[in-house]
C-alpha cells in the first residue's frame, strides 16, 4: 500500500468525518459506519507521494485504502477495528467502511499504516484488546530497501496518528505525521570499481545507509542505545486514558540509536558503484523519526557501506562505511526538525 504525504510545511494533517448510526440491538455487535476523509489545509495526508520540482511531496489516495480504529478507557485497549476505502486512485476524498465495536465513552484513535498491511504490522506492537502501550518499532523494519530516485520508498511508512474528538453527532480526526523525510543526493566519484594500489576495496558497491547523530560532549558512548541525542528508533504511547493525558496523546521515545537503511534491492550486485569515469548521483528519501533538534555542535553522520571483494578470502566481505563514505557536517547553528517535512542534503561519496 503506498499513502501520500504533501511535504510543502512543515506539519500536515487529514481531517476525517465520522457519521454514527445506532445499535440495532443491546447486544455489542458493532456499529456500522462510513469514515469520510477528506484533505483539509495546510496540506494533504494520505498514501501515494509524487516529487516535485519545487521539492515537496504531494500525496492523494490510492485506488484501496485502510485505516486501523483503536478504542480505549483507563484499561486500555477495548476494540481495534479496520475500516476501507475504495475507489479512483487520485481522488482527494474517501469513504471509509467498517464496524466500530467499541464502547460508549471510549476515547478512540486512529492509526496509520494499517495493521494489516506490512508496514503497519512490522512497525506497530501490542495493539490488541487489554493492551495499555503501543510500541512504535524501528522504522526501517518496515521500509524495506529504498529505491533509488523514488519518493514511494517512504511512502508505506507513513507513520501518521490522531485522536476522534465528537462534536454535533459528527466524529473528526486530524491525523498528524509522525516521521520527517531525508532527501539525500549522493554522488559516487571517489570510490573505485576496480581496487587501487592504496585500496583492499575491489567490485565495491554501495547498498547500506546508517544515519546518526554524535553530541562530541556527550560521555556517552555514542553506539549506545540512548547516546544518540536525536533520532528515535523505537516509541510508545499509552492507551489508557491516564497516562494517554499524562502524554497529551503524543508517543515517548523507548529507544534511541543510528537508523539504518538497505539502499538497493539487488543486494551486492547493485547499480550504485563506479562503472567508469562518470560520477554516479543517487537521489534516496529516508523516513526518520526524532525527538530533538540537530543542535550546534552537534556531528549529524551519512555512512554508506556495502559490499567489496575480499582476494584474502575469496569473498565477498560487507562493511558498515567505507572510508570516503564515512560523511559527517557540523551542525553550525540549530537545525529545527519537525514531522511532515522532507530536509534536503548532499553528500559525495
Amino acid at each position: 500500500m503506498k499513502r501520500i504525504i504533501t511535504i510543502i510545511v512543515m506539519t500536515a494533517c487529514a481531517g476525517v468525518l465520522m457519521s454514527s448510526c445506532q445499535k440495532s440491538t443491546p447486544a455489542k455487535k458493532g456499529v456500522p459506519m462510513t469514515i469520510q476523509a477528506s484533505v483539509v489545509a495546510p496540506s494533504g495526508t494520505k498514501t501515494l507521494y509524487d516529487y516535485t520540482a519545487d521539492k515537496t511531496l504531494e500525496g492523494y489516495w490510492e485506488e484501496e485504502e485502510a485505516i486501523t480504529v483503536v478504542s480505549f478507557n483507563e484499561n486500555g485497549i477495548t476494540a481495534v477495528d479496520r475500516f476501507v476505502s475504495y475507489g479512483e486512485e487520485g481522488r482527494k476524498k474517501a469513504d471509509f467502511d467498517g464496524t466500530w465495536t467499541g464502547n460508549e465513552g471510549d476515547r478512540i484513535i486512529c492509526l496509520y499504516p494499517d495493521l494489516d498491511s506490512y508496514a503497519g504490522v512490522s512497525i506497530f506492537e501490542n495493539v490488541y484488546v487489554g493492551s495499555q502501550q503501543i510500541y512504535m518499532r524501528d522504522l526501517c523494519t518496515a521500509s524495506s530497501s529504498l529505491p533509488n530516485d523514488d519518493t514511494g520508498s517512504v511512502s508505506d511508512v507513513d507513520l501518521m496518528l490522531g485522536e476522534v474528538k465528537i462534536s454535533n453527532g459528527i466524529a473528526r480526526v486530524y491525523l498528524e505525521h509522525q516521521i520527517a523525510v531525508f532527501r539525500i543526493e549522493a554522488t559516487l566519484e571517489n570510490l573505485p570499481f576496480f581496487a587501487t594500489d592504496n585500496s583492499p576495496y575491489d567490485n565495491a558497491s554501495i547498498s547500506t545507509l546508517r544515519i546518526k547523530c554524535v553530541d562530541p560532549n556527550s560521555e556517552m558512548d555514542e553506539w549506545g542505545p540512548i547516546a544518540d541525542p536525536v533520532f528515535v528508533k523505537k516509541s510508545c504511547l499509552d492507551v489508557n486514558t491516564n497516562d494517554y493525558d499524562l502524554y497529551n496523546g503524543k508517543p515517548h521515545t523507548v529507544e534511541k540509536g543510528p537508523l539504518n537503511y538497505y539502499l538497493l534491492t539487488t543486494g551486492i550486485h547493485g547499480d550504485f558503484y563506479m562503472n567508469g569515469r562518470d560520477p554516479v548521483t543517487k537521489t534516496f528519501f529516508v523516513p526518520v523519526r526524532f525527538d530533538h533538534d540537530l543542535e550546534a555542535g552537534y556531528k549529524l553522520c551519512f555512512q554508506f557501506g556495502g559490499y567489496y571483494w575480499d582476494y584474502g578470502k575469496n569473498d565477498w566481505e560487507d562493511i558498515v562505511a567505507f572510508p570516503v563514505g564515512d560523511k559527517q557536517k557540523t551542525i553550525t547553528s540549530t537545525l529545527p526538525l519537525e514531522n511532515g517535512k522532507v530536509y534536503c542534503f548532499k553528500v559525495t561519496i
